[in-house]
């Protein structure tokens, strides 16, 4: 997945697993890309701003809202 700053992203139903978050982070939540992270483990690591907070999501916990048309 090619995610860049300023990208808009969703949530996955992934994100309902992490206990630390699965009370503030539910599945079809909107956030904005504020920055792409090198990989850990091989899995790409972005900061994502949901609801004025910053989360550390992996790739497959999101998706983008939109592809480019």
């Amino acid at each position: 997945m090619d995610l860049k700053d300023g990208d808009l992203v969703v949530t996955l139903p992934k994100v309902e697993n992490i206990r630390v978050l699965s009370t503030q982070l539910k599945e079809g939540m909107v956030g904005v890309i504020c920055q792409s992270s090198p990989s850990f483990d091989r899995v790409r690591v972005y900061a994502v701003a949901i609801e004025g907070q910053i989360y550390y999501l992996f790739e497959d916990e999101i998706i983008k809202l939109e592809e480019e048309c």
